[in-house]
C-alpha cells in the first residue's frame, strides 16, 4: 500500500511539472537567419567588430554578427 502511494505522489508531481511548463503559444520566436559576411574577408577576433561590420552591409539587412571558426557570421530575422 506503501508504494501506491509514493507512485501516486509522484505521478501528480509529474503532471505538475507538465502543466507548469505548457506553453499555450502566445509567445512566438522569430527564425533567424545566418550567412558569412561579405566585406569581412579576414580572420575575426572580437563579436562587436562583426557586428558593426555585419550591420554596414549594404542589401544583406543584417541586423547583427559575430565571430564564428574566425569567421564573421552575419544574422538578422527572415
Amino acid at each position: 500500500m506503501e508504494f501506491k502511494a509514493k507512485a501516486t505522489v509522484c505521478v501528480a508531481l509529474l503532471m505538475l511539472l507538465l502543466l507548469s511548463s505548457y506553453d499555450s503559444g502566445s509567445m512566438v520566436e522569430a527564425r533567424v537567419c545566418t550567412g558569412k559576411s561579405q566585406h569581412h574577408s579576414f580572420p575575426c577576433m572580437s563579436d562587436r567588430l562583426c557586428s558593426h561590420t555585419c550591420t554596414k552591409e549594404q542589401g544583406g539587412g543584417w541586423t547583427a554578427g559575430y565571430c564564428h571558426l574566425r569567421f564573421c557570421t552575419c544574422q538578422k530575422q527572415c
